[in-house]
């Protein structure tokens, strides 16, 4: 455990050692949240204005929308970050002198998720209390002790699995070239694999099973059903019950696979199983190349 600890600590050290790293770690989150204000807000709201007069709770319920994708992205991006220490320790085969010392795989291996899940989680926090504050500054409300608390076990989850998911890609990446082309990849993409840019429903048949598929975009899911609740039952307040679904459906809410509707039970199921297949076979990986 000892050992573990000294690495996990090392590791953070590391990072926070390079200030220019951590700034702009702080600085996409800035960034994600004032695109969002600018950008990605106003085309939800117009599309809604060309079929309904959109109101201060429609507003509301667009942003809590468009909140929770953003904080789901943003424990991708920000963990990813973090293992740009793993990937400097290969170049410069620090790797390699942990392999000497009396520590198993499996703690190297871990000590780096520890790192990132930490990071991850910190920039998470931050960017959790900056969009509370999006949502209040345009009208909103913040979220209830309750649902506050059920947000951030959600991004404790969330977080954990970006953490597992990018170490598993990370065993394929040696330079810090292909770690920065890594990077590039997955933040642009990340946004459209979690049904961010564009509701799930616009989608062809193809892409909305890619994006149901993809166990990140669950975390999506949780939290926006743990953002909406409230303002999807006042917006929606006397609405037949399958115009709600048919909104929940086409928005991402709620997922329906072959007729079926997931409910959050099984989406923490497909978070949990993804979680302990790509650790297993990342210490796979990682033992196989460092035998």
């Amino acid at each position: 455990m000892n050992a573990f600890l000294s690495l996990v600590s090392r590791n953070n050290k590391v990072f926070r050692r390079d200030k220019t790293q951590v700034f702009f770690s702080l600085l996409s989150v800035i960034i994600v949240i004032a695109l969002y204000a600018i950008f990605l807000q106003k085309m939800q709201i117009d599309a809604i204005e060309q079929v309904a007069k959109a109101t201060p709770e429609m507003v509301t319920m667009v942003n809590e929308w468009l909140v929770a994708g953003l904080l789901s992205m943003m424990a991708v991006t920000t963990t990813l970050a973090a293992f740009g220490i793993t990937v400097k320790d290969i170049e410069t085969k620090a790797t390699a002198d942990f392999l000497t010392a009396p520590v198993s795989r499996a703690t190297i291996q871990l000590s780096y998720v520890a790192n990132a899940f930490l990071i991850g989680l910190a920039f998470s926090f931050v960017a959790l209390i900056g969009c509370e504050i999006f949502i209040v500054a345009t009208g909103g409300s913040l979220l209830s002790f309750a649902n506050f608390f059920k947000v951030f076990a959600i991004l404790l989850l969330s977080v954990t699995l970006a953490s597992i998911f990018n170490v598993f890609l990370v065993q394929f990446v040696n330079t810090q070239n292909a770690f920065s082309t890594l990077g590039t990849l997955l933040g642009t993409g990340i946004g459209f694999l979690c049904g961010v840019y564009v509701p799930v429903g616009v989608l062809p048949s193809f892409a909305q099973n890619l994006v149901m598929y993809f166990p990140i975009s669950h975390t999506t899911v949780l939290l926006r059903d743990a953002f909406m609740q409230n303002s999807i039952t006042t917006v929606f307040e006397g609405a037949p019950s399958s115009t709600v679904e048919a909104y929940k459906v086409n928005y991402g809410v709620i997922y329906d696979i072959n007729g079926h509707l997931l409910s959050s039970t099984t989406s923490i199921i497909i978070i949990l199983v993804s979680i302990v297949v790509l650790a297993t076979l990342s210490i796979m990986i990682f033992k196989k190349k460092n035998k």
